[in-house]
C-alpha cells in the first residue's frame, strides 16, 4: 500500500505550541474555556486557557454534561488554581421557590471551596449569593439576556461584577458597551449559537417539556421543519452555524472585552484541547505583533474538529441573513475531501478522487442517495484515484466525501492532555505553568528557601546545613531548577547570606519537593463556609384579575364591537399592550378594561429606538398607568421618570427573591417567568424571540404543533409562537394568587 502522501495528513492541525506561561496573559483579554468533565478541564488547562467554566452536580444550564461531583469539583478548583487557571463555575438555571435553600447551600460549598466566580442567570439567587457571600464575583449569564448598556448597569446593580452579553450584538454595540463601563464583559467568540436570545426559549419545554431555563435543552432548534408560505427550500430553519471569531480577536480586544468566551461544555476533550490552543495562539500572536493572521492549516483545523457547514461571524457584523444557518445538516458536517468514481465490484472498495488527503483511521461520510459513514481501513493509490476501504452501503459515482474526523488531528490534540490527572502524581511535564522566583537565606549553619510565586504568594522552608562540607552554589540554583512534573517554573535563584556548611545533592532535590510542595498547599484558596439561611418572601394576594397579553392591538377600523376581540371575564380584566399602540392609537376601543403598555423582552434595534425617540411623549402617557417591562435595560429610566413600572415575563422571575431583587431597582410587581405557564392553556405564548427571521409563515414538525412565525411590527425580532389554539387563560402564578394570563395576537 503507497503510502507516501497520505501519512500524517493532517499533522499540521493541532499546531505546535511553544511553553506557555499565565504572566503572558495577565491584565490581558481573557480565554474562557468549557469544562464538561475531568478530561475537558486537563485539555483547556494544557493548552492555555486563563480559565475554564464548568458546573457541578446542582443547577447547571447543561446537565447532561459530565458535570463534577463535590469531590471532583474541588479537586478540579485546585489543579486549576496550581496551573494559573481561574474556575467559574455555572448556577445558571431558574430557580423554584423550593429550591432556593438547597441551591444557596450549593453556593456556601462552592464559596468555601474556593471557586473564582459563579455564572448566574436567576435574580433572586444571585441576590441571596451577594447577601451572604458579598466578596464572591457573580457573572451574569448570558441567560439573562442582557444587550444593551442599560442592561449592564441594571446587572451591576444587582451585584454582578461581570456580564455576558447575548450573542446577537454587533461589533460596534460591544464597542459602545465596553466604553460605556467599568464592568468586565464577556463575550462568546467560538462554539454553537442559538438562534434565539438566551433565556427567552420555550420550545424545548414545550415540545417536550424539557426546559433550557432550567438545564434540560432538548435542541428541537435542530429538528427538519416544513416551511409553510414561504420558498420552503431549508430543511432546518432554526439551525444557525457555529460562530468563529477567530479572525475579529484584534477588534474585540480593542473594544475593551475582557474576557472570549469559547461555547462547549457538551464537546469532547479532543475539541476543547484543538479550539483552545489556535485562539491561545493567535490572541497571543496579536499582543506580540499586533495581528492574527490566520494560517489555513489552523482554519482548516477548527472545521475539522467541528462545523455545521462551515463557519458564522454570528452578528457581528450585523444580521447575517440566510447565512447565519447550517443549511442541510444540524451536525457536524467534516470537510469535504472528495468525490466517489466507482466501486470496485464484488468488495467494499471504492475508488475516489481526492481533493485533500486522508489516512487510515479517519472517519468519513459519502452523501448521495444515502448517507454512509465508515472508518477508512484500507487505503491504496491507483494512479491519479485513491482506493478506499471498507465501505459498505450504497454508493454512487459522484457521491460527495467528507471527513468526519483526522486520526492525525484527534492523535496530535490528545497528546496534549493524555497522562495528566487532577491529582498531580503524573510524570508528565505540564506545558503550562506558572512562574516562581526562589531565594535562598544562608543563616549560619541553616537556611531559609524563600518561594514567591507570581501570584503574589511566597512559603517558606527550613533546612540545615552539614558543617562538614561547603554548599555548591551551582549545584543548588540547577536542583532549584528541576521542576519536572510541578506546574511552576523557576525563573530566578537568588543565593545570598552566611553558610556554615553545605547540603548533599539528594537533599538539595528534598528541599526542591518539599517547597514545591508547600506552594502548591498554598495555593489551594479556602474560605469559611459562610453561615447561610433562606425565608420565603410573603406572597401577596389580590382579587382575581386577568392580565391579557397582546402583540398589537388592532386598529378601530376593524372591528365595532370590542367584545368581538375579548372574550368576557367575570374578573378584573388587564389589557397589556405594545407601549406604541399605546401611545399611537385609540386606547377607548378598549373602554371598561385596564390598558396597561408593554416593553418587550427584547427592543434591541426599532422598539428601542422608537422609545428613545419618544420617550418624554411615553412617559406623560404612562404615568397613571405604569408600564410593563420585559427587559433590565428600561426599568431605571422610567423609573427615574416617576412611572410605575412591572416586571414583565422577560425578566424569568421564577421565585420570590428574584421579584424582590428587582423591587430592589423599583419595580412594583413582577409576572412570573414563562416556565411557570401550562402550554395547554397559555395561547399565542412566544415560544422563542429571534433575530434571525426564518422563511414563511409557518414550521411544521413531526409529531409536534405546528408553530406560527410572528414578524411584529416596529421590532426587529421575530416571535415562534404555536399555531394553534385561542387566547386561553393561563392559571397558576407563582405570588400573585388569582391572578391569570392569557397570550393573544
Amino acid at each position: 500500500m503507497n503510502k507516501s502522501t497520505m501519512s500524517g495528513a493532517l499533522a499540521l492541525t493541532h499546531p505546535a505550541r511553544p511553553l506557555y506561561n499565565k504572566t503572558m496573559s495577565k491584565q490581558r483579554i481573557e480565554l474562557l474555556a468549557p469544562a464538561g468533565g475531568v478530561t475537558q478541564l486537563i485539555a483547556a488547562v494544557e493548552n492555555g486557557a486563563d480559565a475554564v467554566y464548568l458546573g457541578g452536580r446542582l443547577f447547571n444550564a447543561r446537565m447532561n454534561a459530565g458535570n463534577f461531583d463535590d469531590e471532583t469539583m474541588q479537586q478540579a478548583i485546585d489543579y486549576a488554581h496550581q496551573h494559573g487557571v481561574a474556575v467559574h463555575v455555572t448556577l445558571n438555571t431558574l430557580l423554584r421557590e423550593e429550591e432556593l435553600p438547597e441551591a444557596l447551600k450549593y453556593a456556601a460549598f462552592l464559596y468555601a471551596a474556593g471557586v473564582d466566580a459563579l455564572i448566574i442567570q436567576d435574580l433572586g439567587l444571585a441576590k441571596l449569593i451577594h447577601q451572604f457571600m458579598p466578596d464572591l464575583p457573580l457573572h451574569f449569564s448570558t441567560q439573562g439576556t442582557t444587550y444593551d448598556l442599560r442592561g449592564v448597569e441594571a446587572a451591576v446593580r444587582l451585584g454582578f461584577s461581570r456580564v455576558v452579553l447575548a450573542r446577537e450584538l454587533s461589533l460596534t454595540e460591544i464597542r459602545q458597551i465596553c466604553k460605556g463601563t467599568d464592568v468586565e464583559i464577556e463575550v462568546f467568540c467560538h462554539g454553537a449559537l442559538c438562534v434565539c436570545y438566551s433565556g427567552q426559549c420555550q420550545l424545548s419545554r414545550f415540545f417536550g417539556g424539557r426546559s433550557g431555563n432550567r438545564g434540560a435543552c432538548a435542541q428541537p432548534c435542530r429538528l427538519p421543519y416544513e416551511t409553510v408560505g414561504g420558498q420552503g427550500n431549508v430543511r432546518y430553519p432554526l439551525s444557525p452555524k457555529d460562530q468563529c471569531l477567530i479572525d475579529h480577536l484584534g477588534e474585540l480586544i480593542e473594544a475593551g472585552v475582557r474576557s472570549l468566551k469559547i461555547e462547549g461544555r457538551m464537546k469532547s476533550p479532543e475539541y476543547v484541547g484543538t479550539v483552545v490552543a489556535i485562539y491561545r495562539k493567535y490572541i497571543d500572536n496579536y499582543y506580540r505583533s499586533g495581528h492574527c493572521r490566520v494560517s489555513e492549516e489552523d482554519r482548516e483545523a477548527l472545521a475539522q474538529i467541528f462545523n455545521r457547514g462551515g463557519f458564522t461571524d454570528g452578528y457581528l457584523r450585523g444580521n447575517d441573513g440566510m447565512e447565519l444557518m447550517a443549511g442541510d445538516i444540524p451536525k457536524h458536517q467534516g470537510i469535504f475531501v472528495g468525490t466517489v468514481k466507482a466501486r470496485i465490484k464484488g468488495t467494499a472498495l471504492v475508488d475516489m478522487a481526492l481533493s485533500k488527503p486522508l489516512a487510515k483511521g479517519d472517519s468519513i461520510e459519502i452523501r448521495g442517495r444515502s448517507v454512509e459513514g465508515c472508518f477508512v481501513t484500507w487505503l491504496e493509490k491507483r494512479g491519479p484515484l485513491w482506493r478506499i476501504g471498507d465501505i459498505d452501503g450504497e454508493v454512487h459515482p459522484g457521491d460527495k466525501v467528507y471527513r468526519l474526523f483526522s486520526k492525525s488531528q484527534l492523535v496530535s490534540v490528545r497528546r496534549t492532555f493524555q497522562g495528566f490527572s487532577l491529582s498531580g502524581d503524573s510524570t508528565k511535564p505540564t506545558a503550562c505553568r506558572t512562574r516562581v522566583s526562589a531565594r535562598v537565606i544562608g543563616k549560619g549553619e541553616n537556611l531559609e528557601l524563600v518561594l514567591k510565586h507570581e501570584s503574589g504568594r511566597t512559603v517558606q522552608v527550613p533546612a540545615a546545613l552539614h558543617g562538614d562540607m561547603e554548599l555548591d552554589e551551582e549545584r543548588l540554583a540547577a536542583a532549584l531548577r528541576k521542576t519536572g512534573a510541578t506546574a511552576f517554573t523557576v525563573t530566578k535563584v537568588d543565593i545570598r547570606g552566611r553558610f556554615l556548611g553545605g547540603l548533599r545533592v539528594a537533599e538539595m532535590n528534598a528541599l526542591r519537593r518539599q517547597g514545591m510542595a508547600v506552594l502548591e498547599d498554598a495555593l489551594r484558596v479556602r474560605r469559611l463556609k459562610p453561615t447561610c439561611w433562606y425565608q420565603p418572601m410573603e406572597t401577596r394576594r389580590e382579587g382575581q384579575i386577568t392580565e391579557r397579553y397582546l402583540w398589537e392591538l388592532p386598529d378601530v377600523e376593524r372591528t365595532t364591537d370590542p367584545e368581538d376581540l375579548y372574550r368576557k371575564q367575570d374578573q378584573k380584566e388587564v389589557l397589556v399592550v405594545p407601549v406604541k399602540n399605546f401611545v399611537e392609537k385609540d386606547v377607548q376601543l378598549c373602554e371598561g378594561k385596564t390598558v396597561i403598555p408593554w416593553i418587550s423582552n427584547v427592543t434591541r434595534g426599532e422598539e428601542s429606538n422608537w422609545l428613545e425617540e419618544h420617550f418624554d411623549q411615553v412617559v406623560e402617557a404612562c404615568r397613571e398607568t405604569g408600564i410593563y417591562v420585559g427587559n433590565l435595560s428600561w426599568i431605571a429610566p422610567f423609573r427615574e421618570a416617576g412611572v410605575p413600572v412591572y416586571g414583565d415575563f422577560g425578566l424569568n422571575v421564577y421565585n420570590s427573591q428574584a421579584e424582590a431583587a428587582l423591587a430592589s431597582l423599583g419595580v412594583e410587581h413582577c409576572v412570573d417567568s414563562l416556565e411557570a405557564v401550562d402550554f395547554r392553556e397559555a395561547g399565542k405564548v412566544p415560544l422563542m424571540t429571534l433575530q434571525h427571521t426564518p422563511d414563511g409563515e409557518r414550521l411544521l414538525a413531526k409529531r409536534h404543533e405546528a408553530l406560527r412565525i410572528l414578524r411584529r411590527p416596529d421590532s426587529d425580532q421575530t416571535l415562534l409562537v404555536p399555531e394553534e389554539g385561542e387566547c386561553a387563560v393561563v392559571r397558576g402564578n407563582l405570588y400573585r394568587s388569582g391572578v391569570r394570563r392569557v397570550y393573544g395576537i
